[in-house]
């Protein structure tokens, strides 16, 4: 264990082949069942034996012996694990109980679920750019472009060197932009 602490990379080696089976089937005894399709318990071992390294570098821990050290990792193994788990069913963003299965059982078969496309419909395309056309009536071709070129994607700096502005300039013409576009029903 002291050899481990100061890095050398064989004793770190040997402790890793003593302990690490024994931390691999405390994370997979610890793992629910509707996380495992997510994650591989090898990810949680990675984690914890980081962990346990951090600290060890940060404040060495006297362990009386080697039932004293399981136990120690049992904690760390169900920490991460609870942190995790917290985290995929508190927060709604990654709330594991929303997802849904990509193939629905029909009978004996399984058929595809249809899934919504992340690109606009033809008539949310036709109001955009009904609405880009009345933003832009009246302005000067180089304001339109900038538009155009942040609607594409690029950023203030790339528009700057593409139109031949400085970068304070684009984010004037956006910023009259974004104020007609919210006085506009």
């Amino acid at each position: 264990m002291d050899r481990a602490s100061t890095g050398d990379p064989e004793a770190v080696r040997d402790f890793l082949g003593r302990f690490e089976s024994e931390v691999r089937a405390m994370v997979r005894g610890r793992l629910p069942r509707r996380m495992r399709s997510r994650y591989d318990s090898a990810d949680f071992v990675q984690a914890v034996w980081k962990s346990f390294f951090e600290d060890l570098n940060d404040r060495p821990c006297a362990f009386n012996d080697s039932d004293h050290l399981r136990g120690y990792l049992a904690g760390v193994v169900r920490n991460k694990v609870n942190e995790q788990q917290r985290r995929l069913t508190r927060t709604e963003k990654y709330d594991i109980s929303r997802e849904e299965k990509l193939y629905i059982r029909r009978g004996d078969r399984e058929i595809a679920r249809e899934l919504p496309s992340a690109d606009p419909s033809p008539s949310e395309r036709v109001q955009a750019d009904d609405r880009l056309e009345q933003l832009t009536a009246g302005c000067s071709q180089r304001d339109i472009d900038v538009l155009t070129l942040r609607r594409h994607g690029m950023t203030n700096v790339e528009i700057a060197d593409r139109v031949g502005l400085d970068e304070r300039s684009v984010r004037r013409i956006l910023a009259g932009f974004r104020t007609r576009m919210e006085g506009r029903p």
